[in-house]
């Protein structure tokens, strides 16, 4: 995989399975709210700072449920225990997917929604119905605007048309993706349209013809700019599996103890049988964590998405994560590929700091997209254990 084109793996389709994992999910004071109502059954917890906080202990994680938590804003924080990873490796690389594509769908959303109300046609609205006046804040479709939109659900389809198939036509040509990329990407390009909110269809459907050109071209870009930021996802799964693969290793290499030598140590922790032994001399397992921390907020005349992705692991130093961080994970890579610096490794399984090189592709990929990235390493109070902590602002 060369710099600046890692291979697009899954977006956000609906994939009905679950995740054998433990979880808490955490809500935010809307999604709370809507269980509420609803008289659903609430975990409660309690914050460090003493506040109560309502969501969900689970045995299991059901992704397609989780990614409809994610869309309507309703998760303020997740925790996902990880006590083996060879178990779900592919399932934490999803799930860290998965938190990405939220805040593209979110920027996506809010964006096109603050297109819809500099128009004329919102205006003219917000005129007639000052108690329901729509404004980039505040904008949610009211529900006798999405009840006329129904009867019109094959001119919104011709509509999303328009505005899709330029952009499919010029995925079709473009050399540098595979055949299952593009299928992906035209897959969430469709998902982007159908699940943004309707109010930008009533606006098209009242423009006048060269108006409703304008924003088409305009929704258009915003499309291309969600676009360029999706490997974004990949850079960001990719390192966190390296760096809570290299945690694990390095926790298992030193149960084995100096008398291995460094030739059987491979062959040793691929071993399902001798890895659950060595996994089982440990009390809580490997006991990495997986942490979302999600908000967004209003700022400079938009919606702001923030995520802060904490991994928190149970066995390697702070001392030995915080040397690899520094030396590692502020370099200028210039135009070597990650095949490369793998190949420069010399530990069992070639480059051990590899995840902190990915570190170095996010932030200058990051620069280049647009997107406020900040990364630490910080010492668990107590515990004399890292925890790596990365914020990406949308």
């Amino acid at each position: 995989m060369s710099k600046g084109q890692p291979a697009t793996q899954h977006t956000m389709g609906e994939k009905p399975h679950c995740i054998d994992l433990k979880s808490k999910i955490v809500l935010s004071k809307e999604g709370a709210a809507f269980f509420k109502n609803r008289a659903t059954g609430l975990h409660t917890f309690t914050t460090p700072d003493g506040d109560t906080r309502y969501g969900f202990k689970l045995r299991m994680v059901d992704v397609p449920w989780l990614k409809r938590l994610l869309l309507t804003g309703f998760v303020e924080k997740a925790e996902f225990p990880v006590p083996d990873l060879s178990s779900v490796k592919n399932e934490i690389g999803d799930l860290a997917r998965l938190v990405i594509f939220s805040m593209l769908y979110g920027y996506f959303n809010s964006t096109i929604i603050d297109r819809a109300v500099r128009t004329e046609v919102i205006a003219k609205w917000n005129r007639s119905h000052p108690h329901q006046a729509l404004d980039a804040q505040n904008a949610v479709s009211p529900v006798e605007l999405k009840n006329a939109l129904k009867s019109r659900s094959d001119a919104i389809e011709a509509i999303k048309k328009e505005i899709s198939e330029p952009i499919i036509r010029s995925l079709l040509i473009d050399t540098r993706k595979t055949d299952e990329e593009r299928k992906r990407l035209v897959y969430f390009i469709r998902e982007l349209l159908d699940t943004v909110d309707p109010l930008i269809y009533f606006v098209l459907l009242c423009s006048t013809p060269l108006e409703r050109q304008k924003i088409e071209q305009d929704v258009i870009k915003v499309i291309h700019t969600v676009l360029d930021r999706v490997d974004l996802a990949d850079y960001l799964s990719l390192m966190v599996l390296e760096l809570m693969s290299a945690a694990e290793r390095s926790t298992l290499i030193e149960l084995l103890g100096p008398e291995t030598k460094p030739s059987e140590v491979r062959t040793i922790l691929e071993n399902p049988d001798k890895r659950r032994e060595l996994i089982f001399k440990l009390p809580n397992g490997l006991a990495s964590i997986m942490v979302w921390s999600l908000s967004k907020r209003w700022a400079m005349g938009r919606w702001r998405y923030r995520l802060k992705l904490s991994l928190y692991d149970g066995s390697s130093s702070f001392e030995d994560t915080k040397r690899m961080f520094d030396e590692r994970g502020r370099l200028s890579l210039g135009e070597k590929s990650l095949q490369e610096l793998y190949e420069q490794g010399t530990g069992p399984y070639g480059d051990d700091g590899l995840g902190w090189y990915y570190l170095s592709f996010i932030a200058e990929a990051c620069e280049h997209m647009g997107v406020h990235f900040e990364a630490a390493v910080k010492e668990r109070q107590g515990k004399g254990t890292a925890a790596v902590n990365l914020v990406l602002v949308i």
